[in-house]
């Protein structure tokens, strides 16, 4: 189970424990269900620490070599783990549809939202679009279903999922810019590239008061953007410039600050049915001891 909590300080873990994780959700197709389930547990329980969450942000990779997608260099490790989950999000919204990934995974990601820092452009390019894919997902499915007076229990489980995924998406975005905004200059031009997409839920019933602050934020932008356009001109250089001086100049008084997101994982009721068959199973394929497999039982 996913509960929300408030933060709490303990010891931070470093890279050598993280990576071996990471390189496990990514090569997801060669692990059983329940070992990507053990790794996400521990990811989950990692991220609600601060300590971690900030230390991650800290140390930078050089190189990722087992990263197939693109080169990756003097990314963190922070952004690392941020791009495996979104990777993992997107293959699970693609091909598994498990819901308990989901879960875990979108709320290890709330976990960091607040302690995010000097945003990789290909972490925040990956982010945003990742995003986009579940609003014009959720697009469709309106429309879809627009006039349908009784929809399917399928199809209303669908939109209901949706709308938690994007809620939650949009609560990182508002998290991060209320908490560490000025630091992920990369984020921020990422999402004015992708502005409508945000400021179409200003009207959303349930969603509007997440894009409060992204509103504020991207409005400042554009006020500055016109004013420099009027003068000279602007270029990719020229927005980049000003979303950095925007980052010095941060908006905080005019921004509604919420609190911090937290989930921390918490031991189902009858767990064991998930772990004691899981850890027999690790004790009998890696142990060089002998089983006669006729004779085991597990109770």
């Amino acid at each position: 189970a996913v509960v929300s909590t408030q933060s709490t300080g303990s010891r931070t873990d470093t890279e050598q424990l993280l990576l071996p994780l990471l390189r496990v959700l990514y090569n997801a197709e060669c692990h059983s269900t329940h070992h990507l389930y053990m790794v996400l547990i521990l990811l989950l329980i990692l991220t609600h620490d601060d300590a971690f969450s900030s230390y991650v942000h800290d140390q930078i990779l050089p190189s990722v070599p087992w990263y197939k997608e693109r080169v990756l260099t003097d990314i963190s490790a922070g952004g690392l783990l941020i791009l495996i989950i979104l990777r993992t999000i997107q293959a699970n919204m693609t091909k598994l549809r498990d819901r308990y990934l989901h879960t875990n995974c979108l709320a290890a990601l709330a976990n960091l939202s607040s302690k995010f820092h000097s945003f990789h452009p290909y972490v925040a390019e990956k982010l945003v679009n990742l995003f986009c894919n579940f609003v014009k997902k959720y697009g469709k499915l309106s429309t879809a279903c627009e006039g349908t007076e009784d929809l399917t229990e399928v199809q209303a489980a669908e939109i209901s999922t949706l709308e938690d995924v994007i809620r939650i998406f949009l609560e990182v975005f508002n998290c991060t810019l209320c908490y560490s905004g000025k630091n992920n200059t990369a984020l921020i031009y990422e999402m004015l590239h992708k502005r409508e997409v945000f400021t179409r839920f200003r009207t959303h019933p349930t969603l509007s008061e997440h894009v409060a602050n992204i509103e504020t934020v991207l409005a400042c932008l554009t006020e500055r953007l016109e004013l420099k356009s009027e003068q000279e001109g602007v270029s990719v250089t020229g927005v980049q410039e000003v979303i950095e001086e925007l980052a010095r100049q941060w908006p905080s008084d005019r921004l509604q600050m919420t609190p911090v997101l937290k989930f921390e994982y918490i031991e189902e009721s009858e767990s064991n049915e998930f772990f004691v068959p899981y850890i027999w199973t690790l004790i009998f394929s890696e142990s060089s001891l002998y089983w006669d497999t006729s004779r085991i039982t597990l109770r």
